[in-house]
């Protein structure tokens, strides 16, 4: 299957080493364990699946408007309904995902645009 859209270079995030950046780099990894209790009180556990997805949480802040244009048309394209090719800025993986939650930014005048972008494995 052919990717059709890249993740577009809208300049790196503020990751958390960066000074005044907050909460602004998370991982997560989905467990897809199933657990019963016994009526004995012991529990038996086994995998859902050989998968656990991955979410990748990052913030930006005081984007120019030139690329936060470049960003919302790309989400104009893709949604959280279409899968993309994204390069991840901590390990330089390229990963394919999706948008996982509502694209919601601020413009902070005169500094630039800030918000957040949740990734999720395909």
């Amino acid at each position: 299957m052919s990717i059709s859209y890249t993740f577009p270079n809208v300049g790196e995030p503020n990751i958390s080493s960066a000074t005044n950046s907050g909460d602004s780099y998370k991982v997560k990894s989905q467990d897809s364990t199933i657990s019963t209790t016994s009526d004995a009180n012991y529990k038996k556990t086994r995998p859902r699946t050989t998968r656990m997805v991955r979410t990748w949480t990052f913030s930006w802040v005081a984007m120019s408007n030139e690329n936060y244009a470049l960003l919302m048309d790309f989400w104009n394209h893709v949604g959280t309904f279409q899968q993309f090719e994204w390069t991840n800025p901590i390990d330089n993986e390229v990963y394919v995902v999706r948008f996982a939650e509502p694209f919601e930014w601020q413009e902070n005048y005169p500094y630039g645009w800030q918000g957040t972008l949740k990734f999720e494995e395909v």
